[in-house]
């Protein structure tokens, strides 16, 4: 049986030692609470950076030992330099423009190290060390993020007008000019942005971009686009399949890609259309154009509509300079007043489409630069405008399911932007036309 006397004992021994705790934590407290309000403060101490930066710019006729002659890196030091730097990079491959930076100590003035870049994603990093100067390659980091982009065309503007005038949306002009001509090639099998693009008519889409530090960019990918054209909606969703293979659909799985792209040129007008009785300005006679004219500046790109090979370039009568390119299918195509061929160009060699095979001129029976464009089936002319061909293939039954997952996830990203007009994804709060932004 336990002594109650030795239990009463203990019992006070707990509590006092419960007590005394206490008690030292709350001194510690209020010591420490006391401590940081009368402790001293030490003034904010600057302390200069140990080196100096100089960035140049290679002006029209500067040379690399001319900028670093400046930073007192010449004679053997230059050649060390010189050789450290060839390890990555061709010195002749400078040119006006390109960008030097040097970096000195403070103290004393020596150079400590050298950024030559590259290009925008690549820089030589040169750096002076006891036994010489070595050098590493520096990739520019990037950060992905997401824009959004919606508007409507105003009367006297084009798709390209309407982006560059677009005061809401923070992308620099190049990447505005980017961004028109990526539309331009996702949608060259469907409209034709210099003819079919009305007033009143929409647009709203999400890309992905991969920003560098000033602001430009290094990759871009539509993630999902809709124009609504005179009121009829065409979507394009970029899907990949298992095999990585990328390419545009609509709503339904079906390609955007058709065999033939719509224009053999970006962003132009066309002059004369298809016709069976046409006036020839030169001639002053009535006769069949078997083709579409497309008003352009002398020397713009001219581009194959779609894969094929060539079968003639040279000089041919009315035609002037003249291209002929044989695809699949019995089809071919013509491309006629030509200034001059792209290099390679020559009959046998197989082409891709959007290849550059020529440029614009008034070769031939023209009255200034154009070009004269004509599609052909198993040697009969038909109207490029208004032929009807097989488009790629649709995405596959298996990969139906992991398709319409996607679409629904990329609806989700454009589904805030609202702009009048018919819609795919319902409408909704938040960000407005012409706005951009990252996730």
């Amino acid at each position: 049986m336990a002594n109650p006397n030795r239990v009463w004992k203990l019992g006070l021994l707990g509590v006092l030692c419960v007590l005394t705790l206490g008690m030292f934590r709350q001194w510690r407290t209020d010591s420490a609470a006391g401590s940081a309000e009368t402790a001293p403060v030490l003034p904010a101490l600057y302390v200069p950076p140990p080196e100096e930066v100089e960035t140049h710019v290679l002006a029209r006729g500067e040379t690399l030992s001319g900028v670093l002659a400046r930073a007192d890196i010449t004679g053997s030091d230059f050649a060390d330099l010189l050789l450290a730097l060839r390890e990555h990079l061709n010195p002749r491959a400078l040119g006006t423009g390109s960008e030097i930076t040097v970096r000195r100590w403070r103290r004393g003035g020596g150079p400590r190290a050298v950024d030559v870049r590259a290009n925008a994603d690549t820089t030589v990093r040169l750096v002076k060390s006891a036994i010489g100067w070595s050098s590493e390659i520096v990739i520019t980091p990037t950060k992905v993020d997401t824009v959004w982009v919606a508007g409507q065309i105003e009367a006297g503007r084009s798709l390209y007008t309407a982006l560059m005038n677009d005061d809401g949306l923070d992308l620099p002009v190049g990447e505005r000019v980017q961004l028109v001509d990526e539309l331009s090639k996702i949608y060259g099998y469907k409209l034709d942005f210099s003819r079919d693009i009305q007033p009143g008519d929409t647009y709203r889409l999400a890309y992905e971009r991969e920003a560098r530090p000033d602001g430009s960019t290094r990759s871009r990918r539509v993630l999902i686009a809709e124009i609504v054209n005179q009121g009829r909606v065409y979507p394009a969703i970029y899907f990949t399949d298992r095999q990585g293979r990328g390419d545009y659909y609509d709503m339904d799985g079906r390609a955007l890609r058709f065999g033939f792209r719509r224009s053999p040129l970006d962003y132009v007008r066309v002059t004369s259309s298809f016709s069976w009785r046409r006036y020839h300005p030169v001639l002053g006679v009535y006769r069949a154009h078997l083709g579409t004219d497309y008003g352009a500046a002398a020397g713009t790109p001219v581009k194959a509509t779609a894969d094929g090979t060539v079968i003639f370039a040279g000089r041919d009568g009315g035609y002037g300079n003249l291209v002929k390119i044989r695809h699949f299918g019995g089809y071919e195509t013509r491309y006629a007043h030509l200034s001059r061929f792209a290099p390679g160009i020559r009959p046998g060699v197989a082409v891709k489409q959007e290849q550059v095979i020529g440029y614009v001129g008034s070769t031939g029976l023209a009255t200034g630069p154009h070009l004269h464009y004509e599609l052909r089936k198993n040697g009969q002319p038909i109207n490029p405008r208004t032929v009807q061909i097989d488009a790629a293939p649709e995405v596959p039954h298996e990969e139906r399911d992991r398709f319409n997952a996607l679409v629904s996830e990329r609806l989700a990203l454009i589904e805030s932007l609202v702009v009048p007009g018919p819609r795919l994804a319902s409408r909704g709060e938040g960000i407005g036309p012409g706005t951009a932004g990252g996730l």
